[in-house]
Order: structure tokens, then sequence, then C-alpha cells
């Protein structure tokens, strides 16, 4: 046997051997970086989803509080109304005074609402001196706030103005007409801020439902196979979210919200 064709075959074998062993590691570290990519993308994903789904729970919490508050002011006004009528109608009465517990009757139950409109157990129509008076909505990105009002304090100057006063005296009944007018105005300007407070976190809810379905549509179209973790999110959970936002603004609130919330 030719003693030169063993080596060319051994040297041939060896060659070919190294190029398997050599193309097995590049094939290992393709196989180790991919897979490490794809953990990377899965845990990146998550971690959005996850952000996705805070925000949208705090603004949903933060338009429940706007459309609880809003239903107790809309009651509270009913009741101020009630009491200018109340007033203006007095001037047929020949005691004026008469009125009284008529009135004190309206705002014994506007005070009552002021005080049971809570959100998990966080008063938003009155304000306490060590607490916090103010609503903070918090998002991963944004930050909205509002000052309380505390709506408990006009029924008290109504109170004082109405029953501290000879209201036959035309000059003190003008006057407690005029601070029940006072106190309407007020109770506007506060309902038209959760109005304004509830329309930004809508928007807001809005944007990040519709970066959700970017986020959904981006992984879809990728040619990676993300197994379970990627599947668990999809439309479903998006739907999900735009379902929480559609309660809060649509009946969240019922006759007797404020007390199951609170």
């Amino acid at each position: 046997m030719d003693i030169n064709a063993i080596n060319n075959s051994a040297v041939s074998g060896l060659n070919s051997n190294s190029s398997l062993q050599l193309n097995k590691t590049q094939t290992n570290k393709i196989d180790n970086f991919q897979s490490e990519s794809l953990n990377l993308s899965i845990s990146n994903y998550n971690i959005q989803r996850s952000e996705f789904s805070q925000n949208i729970q705090s603004l949903n919490d933060g338009i429940a509080i706007s459309n609880i508050s809003m239903n107790s002011i809309e009651k509270q006004q009913n009741y101020l109304n009630t009491i200018q009528e109340k007033l203006q109608n007095s001037e047929n009465l020949e005691n004026k005074n008469d009125i009284r517990k008529s009135i004190n009757e309206d705002l014994v139950a506007f005070n009552r609402l002021a005080y049971d409109t809570k959100y998990k157990n966080e008063n938003l129509l009155v304000t306490q001196k060590e607490a916090n008076n103010s609503i903070t909505i918090d998002t991963n990105s944004q930050t909205f706030s509002m000052e309380k009002t505390n709506t408990a304090e006009f029924a008290n100057t109504i109170f004082d103005v109405v029953n501290n006063k000879d209201l036959n005296i035309d000059t003190n009944l003008e006057n407690a007409k005029n601070v029940v007018s006072s106190s309407m105005e007020k109770l506007e300007n506060t309902f038209n801020q959760f109005d304004n407070f509830s329309n930004q976190l809508k928007n807001s809810a809005k944007e990040d439902i519709s970066k959700q379905f970017e986020l959904y549509n981006e992984k879809s179209t990728e040619n990676i196979n993300f197994g379970k973790e990627a599947n668990d999110f999809s439309k479903t959970n998006i739907n999900a979210n735009v379902g929480y936002l559609a309660a809060a603004q649509a009946n969240i609130v019922q006759e007797q919200s404020v007390r199951l919330l609170s």
C-alpha cells in the first residue's frame, strides 16, 4: 500500500472532522445567540405588556373616581336648586323663617352625599386638614392630578346664613339667595374639573390601548416563535383592557355605588 495514499486519506479525514467540529461550534454559538435574543425580546415584551396593563388600571381608577364624583355632584346640585326655590318662594310666607326646617333637611342630605362619596375608602368631595387633599393618578410616563373641593363647606355656609339670620329681613333673605347661587357656581366648577380630569385620563387610556395594538401587531409580524409567553398577550387581552375602560366610562356608577366602593 502506498504510504502517501494512507497519509492523504488520514489528513483528509482529519480536515473533515475539524470542519464538522467547527461548523458544530458555530451552529451552537448561533443557537445560543438566537436563544438569548429570544429571551431578551420576550422579557422586554412582557415588561411592556405589564406596563400597559398597569397604566390602564390606574387610568381606569381615575375615570371611576371622576364618574362617581360627578354623579354625586349632580345630586348635590339638585339639593341646591331645591333650596334656592324654597328661598324664592318664601316671599309669599308670612314668616319666612318657617322654611328653615325644610332647608336644613336638604342640607343634611347634601352633606351626607359629600361624606359618603368615596373610592376605595378615599373621600372625594370633602377635605381634611391632615389628609392628602388632591387626587393623583400615576402611570409609567405621566402624572395626573387635581385638587379636591370641600363641598361640605358649602352646606355649612348656607346653614349659617339661613339659620343665624332673620329671613324676614329682606337683606338677609337676599344674602341667603346669593350664598346659595355662589355655592352652585362653585359646585359647577368642581363638576367641570372632574369632567376635564376624566377626559384627560380617557385620552391617555386610548393612547395606551393603541400602543398595545401596535405592540401586538409588531410581535405578530416578527418571524419568531414566542411560545406560551407571547401567546398569552393576545387580542383578547387588549379587548379586555378596552372593556375595563368602557366600564369606567359607562355605567360604573349606580344608585348605591358610593356605598359599595367606600
